[in-house]
């Protein structure tokens, strides 16, 4: 009973939320205030700062990995299908012109 006490509460609360955001003060709502505030705070420039440092470090990773990996098997990246053991088998040509006739 306690939880559907506390689902009510927190629903009412974001209720009153929502509605505290939609009054108008002057030509905007205190929603839209509240917006352009966080976009031109200093906080924003900051995140978005260390956002971009973070994708990089991750690009950066991924990529040194790989090549690790590659290196340490021998074997281009490229080829890692066929270094498993792995055979694609060729396509007839019959399903060459049925997969061209469908384009």
């Amino acid at each position: 009973m306690a939880e559907v006490k506390f689902c009510l509460k927190a629903f009412l609360a974001s209720v009153l939320i929502v509605l505290a955001m939609q009054i108008h003060v002057g030509q905007l709502t205190v929603e839209r205030h509240t917006q352009n505030w966080l976009e031109t705070s200093p906080i924003a420039g900051y995140l978005e700062k260390v956002a971009s440092g973070a994708v990089l470090a991750i690009r950066n990773a991924t990529k040194s990995i790989t090549q690790m990996t590659s290196q340490a098997l021998g074997t281009p990246e490229t080829q890692r299908a066929s270094r498993l053991g792995v055979e694609f088998p060729q396509r007839s040509s019959a399903a060459l012109k049925n997969q061209k006739s469908n384009e």
